[in-house]
């Protein structure tokens, strides 16, 4: 999926050409509930019933939208089995995306977008944002409050990785199966 979802993104101009924000301003900073989501899959050129994407932003009521989607996405794909776990893992994704891509010098606002595909009792999500600079786990000492995310996006999936997107970018990827 990385590969192509690289491909994909390659023959595009932005991420936010195609994938609409779901956030909606009342002009004093306060978000509106995000819109009925739409068929992102097709805008991607991907023709799957089994494909969402939800994009996101700094926002900590964009976060909380995602979990949610995650959550109502798992439940009617029949695999709640695997909420909790799925959860946590693109929590640390898209946290990590926030913290380390989202964040500029000059203050603008970066969008980040999150893509989950199942094949059977398998999903796979990729968070996909601005930065080029690879993922880094870290050995954070003892008592550290930081620094764990990749190592909990491990334990709790079958495998991740990241490729490079264009123009510039990367997306974070994970996979994880229900037990069969």
């Amino acid at each position: 999926m990385a590969a192509h979802a690289a491909e994909v993104l390659s023959r595009s101009a932005t991420v936010e050409d195609l994938l609409p924000s779901t956030e909606q301003s009342t002009g004093r900073g306060a978000a509106l509930a995000p819109p009925a989501p739409l068929d992102w899959g097709l805008a991607l050129g991907i023709s799957t019933a089994d494909f969402v994407a939800r994009s996101f932003t700094r926002d900590p009521g964009s976060l909380k939208s995602i979990r949610r989607f995650i959550r109502e996405t798992i439940s009617a794909w029949g695999l709640t089995a695997l909420a909790d776990d799925l959860t946590s893992a693109v929590n640390e994704l898209t946290t990590n995306a926030v913290q380390h891509a989202l964040t500029t010098p000059d203050g603008a606002r970066g969008r980040a977008w999150l893509g989950m595909t199942r094949a059977g009792n398998t999903v796979m999500c990729a968070v996909a944002d601005p930065s080029p600079t690879p993922p880094s786990q870290r050995r954070p000492a003892c008592l550290a409050d930081a620094g764990r995310g990749l190592a909990v996006v491990d334990a709790l999936t079958d495998q991740w990785g990241y490729a490079a997107t264009a123009p510039g970018g990367k997306a974070v990827w994970i996979r994880i199966s229900a037990p069969s």
